[in-house]
């Protein structure tokens, strides 16, 4: 009887602590609403402030759908959806220092696996761009009339 309710007592205390071992290990919450960002991620600076960042040369003709990043974690991972005139795609192709890539390229396998989980439906002509130095990004562009999506993954 004695252990059956030290038991049901620890394990009462383990269901009670998870989620407070589940905040803390997240570490310190974002103090601030950036607008753009996907909603319940981790993004503690702007999209601006992250494009820059990352050395991205996103036209102003460009909205943000949507974007996290999180600059406390040593690897900075960030990622975005972007909409853009497809005019303005070759400029920050080459003012971003992207190269054309191909889908069988194994860096590319992240942006696309983030495209398709917003919304991206793999298509072989839509076109695709690594920068391999410094802080490496993969790029998919998706062309629709004269508006492209841009999806990011770092």
């Amino acid at each position: 009887m004695y252990f059956r309710t030290i038991r049901r007592t620890a394990a009462g205390l383990v269901l009670v602590l998870l989620p407070l071992l589940a905040v803390a290990s997240c570490g310190e919450e974002p103090k601030k609403h950036f607008p753009g960002a996907f909603p319940g991620t981790h993004t503690d600076v702007s999209a601006a402030q992250a494009f820059h960042d990352f050395g991205l040369d996103v036209p102003t003709s460009a909205k943000v759908v949507g974007y996290y990043a999180w600059s406390q974690d040593d690897t900075y991972p960030m990622a975005a959806v972007l909409r853009m005139p497809c005019s303005a795609v070759p400029g920050f192709v080459s003012g971003s220092g992207l190269r054309k890539a191909s889908s069988r390229e194994g860096a590319i396998a992240g942006v696309q696996v983030f495209a398709r989980d917003h919304g991206w439906t793999d298509d072989d002509k839509d076109e695709r761009y690594l920068r391999d130095r410094d802080r490496p990004v993969g790029v998919v562009t998706h062309r629709t009339g004269t508006e492209c999506k841009v999806y990011l993954h770092t």
